[in-house]
């Protein structure tokens, strides 16, 4: 008796990459709260980058730039569904799990990101946030950080898995991720490869992004509070 037939993978994955690099060319150059530039000797200094959004209207477009379009042209283009980009419960009793262990390591990663000088020479991205309004801040992040894991550990990780294989496409992903850093203080953009194949690999075996998305959220949102109250 012969093997079943391997599901057939989704069609056009190959063409999520393509788009993962076209969203994140509009999100580095047009959609910042800060800006990018260069200084040269003779030149002086000359930015890069579109004129900084306010950082709440940041998150916001956020979430459009790099949550919404990609997972809109996931299911149009290779015709995925939700819970095929990660983006159901998955296995959420291993979720909250994880939650519970992530939780905690994620504010320790945070206060000790807070100590770093590059760090907070960029960070918070409001430069006027106060410990008093500080929780609405944390709330206007939560959409910046459900669009990025919704990108990288949604729509490339889920959407090239069962084309590559969960390895490469945990590989793609981190690769994407970390250059998406460059502009980013040097700790940052290092970190973020480990954290990446991490949250990948995860991500895969909890079938869901959303608890990676919580505790990706809780190491930016503790970095800034002990930036702001140091």
């Amino acid at each position: 008796m012969s093997a079943p037939a391997r599901p057939e993978a989704p069609r056009a994955t190959e063409w999520l990459v393509v788009l993962a690099a076209l969203v994140l060319v509009a999100f580095y150059y047009l959609a910042r709260a800060d800006t990018i530039g260069v200084a040269s000797a003779g030149r002086g200094w000359s930015p890069l980058t579109a004129r900084p959004l306010d950082p709440a209207w940041h998150f916001a477009v956020s979430l459009l730039v790099l949550g919404l379009v990609p997972v809109a042209a996931a299911r149009g283009l290779a015709g995925l569904k939700l819970r095929a980009l990660g983006l159901g419960l998955g296995r959420w009793r291993a979720g909250l799990a994880w939650l519970a262990v992530g939780v905690p390591l994620a504010v320790l990663a945070g206060k000790i990101g807070a100590g770093s000088a590059a760090l907070r020479a960029v960070y918070p991205l409001d430069p006027e946030v106060t410990a008093s309004g500080f929780v609405r801040y944390a709330l206007t992040e939560v959409p910046y950080f459900v669009a990025w894991e919704v990108l990288f550990r949604g729509v490339l990780l889920f959407g090239l898995a069962r084309r590559v294989g969960p390895g490469v496409a945990n590989a793609i992903q981190t690769a994407l991720s970390v250059t998406a850093h460059f502009g980013r203080p040097l700790p940052e953009t290092f970190a973020a490869l480990p954290a990446g194949l991490l949250f990948g690999r995860v991500s895969l075996s909890l079938g869901s992004v959303w608890y990676i998305a919580v505790i990706h959220w809780m190491v930016g949102v503790s970095q800034d509070w002990f930036i702001v109250t140091r």
